[in-house]
């Protein structure tokens, strides 16, 4: 079920996407809010009777639920064919909807351009991820390309630098000046891939303490984002 903060933005940056909208009889003032705002952007409403309560426990808890259709994903040529300091969060592989949602958010907050993600063994954009990501899906391009190790060697030509966190790297993210045009790349539940590995230019660890193994994969990528930009406010 797709969260209010991810039907709310789809309606102010595409409504078209946004097939209909259902409620209940009575609904609370955030699914007014939404029928309002559905009505001025011209996607059509419908009443249910209350026996659809009954039968879906989500839509009898909020009053609402939008029937939306699948997400439009980008191509890699929307990041290579951007000019200037640009930064893209590559995901190998990350299965959790959650953790994607919340990289997807980072990114967008960070400043940067978009995500990658590859079709195979990995979470899609899915109401899952959405509504982890509070909205950031109808602002942020997120591609899925079929080869991941290939479309990092696509930035490469397009100017991005390649940076792998890797909690085996030599060389501290804090003590590293990322540069302003560049691919971030981070592994899921089972870490970096063999030929991400190799493809990436550079590979960084973030340092903690020793009592802690690792970092969530959605906090990994948000440090790294963050250390990008304020790199770039430094310049």
């Amino acid at each position: 079920m797709y969260s209010a903060h991810a039907v709310e933005a789809w309606l102010r940056t595409r409504p078209e996407r946004v097939e209909v909208i259902e409620f209940l009889p009575v609904s609370g003032a955030r699914a007014k809010y939404l029928r309002d705002l559905a009505a001025e952007k011209g996607v059509h409403c419908r009443f249910l009777d209350g026996k659809e309560a009954v039968k879906d426990e989500q839509l009898a808890s909020v009053g609402w639920r939008a029937i939306v259709r699948p997400y439009p994903y980008a191509s890699l040529s929307a990041f290579t064919r951007l000019e200037g300091p640009q930064l893209v969060v590559v995901l190998d592989h990350v299965m959790d909807p959650r953790n994607v949602g919340a990289v997807i958010r980072s990114t967008l907050a960070a400043g940067g351009a978009g995500v990658v993600i590859p079709r195979d063994r990995a979470a899609r954009i899915t109401a899952a991820v959405e509504s982890a990501a509070a909205g950031a899906c109808a602002y942020l391009p997120v591609a899925q390309v079929v080869n991941l190790s290939r479309a990092l060697e696509e930035l490469k030509r397009a100017g991005y630098w390649v940076a792998a966190l890797d909690a085996r790297a030599e060389q501290s993210l804090f003590g590293t000046q990322l540069p302003p045009r560049i691919a971030v790349v981070t592994g899921g539940e089972e870490g970096l891939s063999r030929l991400v590995r190799e493809t990436a230019d550079f590979l960084v660890h973030i340092p903690m303490d020793p009592r802690v193994e690792s970092l969530n994969t959605a906090v990994a990528a948000s440090l790294a984002c963050f250390w990008w930009r304020k790199g770039q406010a430094e310049t």
